[in-house]
């Protein structure tokens, strides 16, 4: 068993015991398994990855350090979580141009397309206007946070669909869990704080951004192959 597996093992490890320190109130537990789990994931994009990129580096370095103001005791600590989220979100649209293809769907591919970003926009919606006077002062910037990652979804999404490709799956499925992460944060901050969302929270968030290192270590796009033209 190789360095990688070992890592990958270790990170499934400390997201149980992140959860189970959270369960039984442990807070020596949650907190260094929690700073542990980032710092591992972290590292294993460091021994996966061929050749190391700065700028794949610094959005990971925001991410850990988002997290880390929840050690803090810093006033607005939930609007710092909130920036650090949307910087790494913005810097994040560079990979969408680089791995830019022209786009060309299929009748079915059209369909998927239209139902999964119209029942994503109306929950979009419907999370907003339920939180949008919980959220008080924050209440722009919330609309940011929820519209970049809105945004980061639908169009990793029309990649994947259009390419099909590992690495394209790879970005929609980290898409995927920091929309559910982001959404349940919202909630739990400004709606209703819930012991189940913090906790689902804890299970999300470390698998979107474990997705989203497979995608910054796997090799170049592979296009759509033939098999998949009638999908």
């Amino acid at each position: 068993m190789n360095g990688e597996k070992l890592l990958k093992l270790l990170i499934s490890f400390l997201i149980i015991l992140q959860v189970l320190g959270f369960v039984f109130e442990n807070e020596f537990l949650n907190t260094y398994s929690s700073i542990l789990l980032l710092i591992s994931i972290i590292t294993l994009y460091f021994i996966s990855t061929r050749q190391v990129q700065v700028y794949k580096v610094i959005i990971l370095l925001i991410f850990f350090i988002r997290e880390l103001i929840v050690f803090c005791e810093i006033e607005e600590v939930v609007k710092f979580q909130i920036i650090g989220h949307m910087i790494a979100y913005v810097l994040m649209f560079y990979f969408l141009y680089y791995n830019h293809k022209s786009f060309k769907y299929n009748r079915r591919d059209v369909f998927t397309l239209v139902l999964g970003s119209s029942l994503y926009t109306v929950i979009f919606f419907i999370a907003y206007i339920e939180l949008e006077e919980p959220m008080g002062e924050l209440k722009i910037l919330g609309f940011l946070y929820l519209l970049l990652i809105y945004m980061l979804l639908i169009i990793g999404a029309m990649h994947y669909i259009n390419i099909r490709s590992e690495k394209s799956l790879w970005f929609f499925l980290s898409m995927l869990n920091f929309a559910f992460g982001n959404f349940m944060f919202l909630i739990d901050r400004f709606y209703l704080e819930s012991f189940e969302l913090k906790l689902l929270m804890l299970i999300c968030e470390p698998i979107a951004l474990v997705f989203l290192v497979h995608y910054m270590i796997t090799k170049s796009l592979i296009l759509k192959a033939e098999e998949f033209e009638g999908f």
